[in-house]
Order: C-alpha cells, then structure tokens, then sequence
C-alpha cells in the first residue's frame, strides 16, 4: 500500500472529506465495475456502489492491512453487497461444487454462418456468452482476468477455499468454450 493511500485512509477513519474524496474516487470505478457484473440494472448498481462505500466508511477502522489490500477489502464489501441484493430479489446463488449448466445456457447463435467470424465478432460473441453466465460467475471472471487479481486475493474476496476457486475457474473457462461453440 503507498504511502498516500495510507494516509489517506488515516484521514478517512478521522473523518475528513479529503480521505473520503481520494478513496472513492480512487476506487470507485472498480467498485462500480465490479457490482455491474452481477448486478444488471444501472440504478441499482450507482446505488449499490455508494452503498458500499457508505460501509467501507463506517467499518473502516476495521480494515487489517495485514490481512488483505485496501482494493480487496473493498471488493469483498462490494461482492457481498451485491449478492445480498441478489438474494433479496430471490437469487440463489450455487455452492462451487453444484455448478450444473443447462442446454439453454450452451446456445448461442453464430452471427455467420459459413463458420468464420471476424476478431469483432468473436469478441461480442465473447460478450454475449459472458452475459449467459451466473452472477458469480462474471464477477469472478471480472476479479481474475479484468482486474488481474490472484487467486488468493479472489478467494478473500468471494470468502472461499484457493482450490475450489481454481476448479471453478476451469469449468468456467470450459462453459464458456461450449457456449461458444454451438
């Protein structure tokens, strides 16, 4: 953690604006970013994010650097606010060991029939696949590869064990494969 960031949480916990003004501007597109890939509906992500830094605010004496990054801290916050609020509107979220796909859920239609598509193609066939996928799921896709985040770091995100982590990767990485090749 720099030193700024440091201090600038120092000054958060002390309750001045310039602390609070540095974090969320900081951090706040990646929290945003984060909550939108699980949660569809704009209003509900701006309010959501600002939810979550209404409690990274008020429980911020908690946070242990020893423990785990600001960033990450941030995000477990941010992951649960918006599985809480998917639960609230009837979601249930899968154990990682029960992952079962439906037929629905492999198909996808190919923009071109001959079979070949163009790299602009592919990627918004990438999209639209992402897009069929759970709630957890893209947000850990979003964790590991747009964020660029370990997979320890993912696991103190999301409250669960490296190993399942890593298989549920794989098997995401392979629906997606299936998705997009039917």
């Amino acid at each position: 953690m720099s030193e700024l960031e440091t201090q600038m949480i120092s000054a958060a916990c002390e309750g001045k604006p310039e602390g609070y003004r540095y974090l969320m501007s900081r951090y706040g597109r990646s929290v945003q970013l984060l909550v939108g890939q699980m949660v569809e509906d704009d209003r509900d992500v701006e309010e959501l994010t600002q939810d979550v830094f209404v409690r990274a605010f008020k429980y911020l004496a908690d946070f242990d650097p020893a423990r785990a990054s600001f960033s990450t801290w941030l995000s477990r916050i941010a992951h649960n606010a918006a599985l809480n609020h998917l639960r609230s509107h009837g979601y249930a979220p899968l154990p990682l060991r029960e992952e079962q796909y439906t037929q629905h859920e492999l198909q996808l239609p190919i923009p071109d029939s001959a079979g070949i598509l163009s790299e602009t193609d592919r990627l918004a066939q990438l999209d639209d696949a992402i897009d069929r996928l759970r709630p957890e799921e893209r947000s850990l896709l979003h964790l590991r590869y747009y964020e660029g985040r370990t997979l320890g770091e993912i696991a103190e995100v999301m409250d669960v064990p490296t190993g399942p982590l890593a298989s549920r990767l794989q098997r995401i990485r392979q629906k997606l494969k299936r998705i997009m090749d039917n």
